[in-house]
């Protein structure tokens, strides 16, 4: 029986009340009922990363300080990612960018789904951004996306996100593109680490 594949879903803001782990949580939830991979929740608050400390850059893969290789072993066991993030300003936040640019190995050639949320463009913008960023770190960029537009109509009476039939649909997608592409891009991985 082939090894499960591994998909990291971290949320993206640190901003106190944030809406991120609502959707982050719905998500979670939608993807553990699936038995094609094993999904963890990573909420960048938590981590903590202080902002960028490393002395050498993430290319050398020199990393000095124990945050920065406690957040490397996690991304390295990852085999496909997702992005939820809110747009600020038209892009996406300072802390999630700040958590990319620990690293670089570790994000390469691994699939990357997006859930957004924000006003009218519910993310848009903060999506397209990312989607350079992924390029550069070698990431295969899904075209599927969850977005949410003006997410707090979405709350229900305890406030609590209440996904639209079309949402569901989308990470449904999301998730089958995900895990089928982690697949494929395990096997690289490995045909690249062996030289091939």
């Amino acid at each position: 029986m082939a090894q499960k594949m591994k998909i990291k879903l971290i949320i993206g803001s640190t901003r106190p009340n944030r809406f991120g782990p609502k959707p982050a949580q719905w998500l979670y939830e939608l993807a553990r009922q699936r038995d094609d991979a094993d999904y963890e929740l990573i909420d960048l608050h938590r981590v903590g990363l202080p902002f960028l400390d490393e002395p050498e850059p993430a290319l050398s893969g020199r990393y000095q300080n124990d945050h920065t290789k406690a957040w490397a072993r996690t991304i390295a066991e990852a085999d496909g990612l997702i992005f939820i993030t809110s747009e600020y300003n038209h892009s996406y936040p300072a802390a999630l960018k700040n958590a990319i640019d620990f690293l670089a190995a570790e994000w390469y050639h691994k699939p990357l789904g997006l859930v957004s949320y924000g006003a009218a463009q519910g993310g848009a913008r903060a999506a397209e951004h990312l989607r350079g960023v992924a390029a550069q770190l070698k990431m295969y960029d899904l075209g599927e996306q969850v977005a949410i537009p003006n997410y707090w109509a979405q709350l229900d009476s305890e406030g609590n996100f209440a996904p639209s039939e079309a949402q569901v649909k989308a990470a449904n997608e999301l998730l089958d593109s995900l895990v089928f592409w982690s697949g494929q891009m395990s096997r690289a991985r490995a045909e690249l680490a062996a030289g091939g």
